[in-house]
């Protein structure tokens, strides 16, 4: 045998040892096991409660889609909820018997969060790690503070930033200056500029950015309804189906504030987004 067939031999033998070896040896034992705080799963909840500082703020799923219910009324955002119910899913390396609870701030806790009948109560902090006392069906664990970060202070910020409801279908808009409708599947406007005729696709995107639209803010209105119509821009846009949305133009600049009437909510949107959404024309740069 030549020493190159050693050399290979000797090789083959301590790579075939090597991997015997990984197959065999004991695995190792997880000496820190992570305990999930709830057995609930996101999917089946039904109803949130949030009390922070004396504010109760209820929220309820209604077919299939949640609604803010209290102390506003109005569709909720459904990416902020279901960052809420990610804590369903949260583990913790540690949890300590919830007796003493003064010691974890949770005599008085900050926060109360109920998921359905399941009350999750947040505390103080570890200073070393950061992580924050999260009481639970008579247990304490150490959660991320991400999870009491999701809990909003405000109702408003819980709303839904779009500006239509699924469902709602726009057939029909009345602003300042023009009149727009779907007719037999067609839309036309009126008064039409004959130098700048606009075609069905660009109706129909024009007519989808309002269905689409996302505000970048929201706050709620300081008037009644008839004081934030009175003697203002407004915008009257009819729905498939029959009932409508009443709009109010608080403001063009520097933001476009869009009051809608029935719900007391004030979508806020860049000023660009505003004047295109304001004018079919300018949406296609006219």
């Amino acid at each position: 045998m030549t020493s190159r067939s050693l050399l290979n031999l000797t090789l083959l033998v301590a790579v075939t040892s090597l991997a015997v070896w990984v197959y065999l040896k004991p695995k190792p034992q997880n000496d820190h096991p992570e305990y999930r705080i709830s057995s609930l799963a996101a999917e089946n909840v039904q109803s949130l409660r949030i009390e922070r500082q004396g504010v109760e703020i209820v929220l309820q799923k209604v077919e299939g889609h949640w609604d803010l219910l209290q102390p506003l009324q109005g569709r909720a955002d459904e990416i902020k909820v279901g960052q809420i119910l990610e804590v369903l899913t949260a583990t913790s390396l540690r949890r300590l018997p919830a007796i003493d609870l003064e010691r974890f701030y949770l005599l008085q806790p900050a926060v109360r969060l109920y998921i359905d009948k399941e009350l999750f109560s947040f505390g103080g902090f570890v200073p070393v790690t950061n992580e924050q006392y999260v009481a639970s069906n008579g247990t304490v664990y150490l959660l991320s503070p991400q999870h009491a970060a999701m809990l909003t202070r405000q109702p408003v910020d819980l709303l839904s930033p779009r500006l239509f409801a699924q469902g709602e279908i726009p057939i029909g808009f009345e602003l300042e200056k023009f009149k727009m409708m779907e007719r037999d599947g067609s839309w036309r406007i009126a008064p039409e500029k004959s130098s700048m005729p606009l075609t069905q696709n660009e109706f129909i995107h024009w007519v989808q950015s309002w269905q689409q639209a996302y505000a970048a803010g929201l706050s709620l209105s300081t008037e009644g309804p008839s004081q934030a119509v009175d003697g203002k821009r407004g915008v009257r846009i009819t729905l498939r189906g029959g009932g409508g949305i009443q709009l109010v133009v608080l403001q063009q600049q520097p933001e476009l504030v869009l009051l809608r009437v029935d719900t007391g909510v004030c979508y806020h949107f860049p000023s660009e987004i505003g004047r295109r959404l304001l004018d079919p024309y300018a949406a296609v740069g006219g």
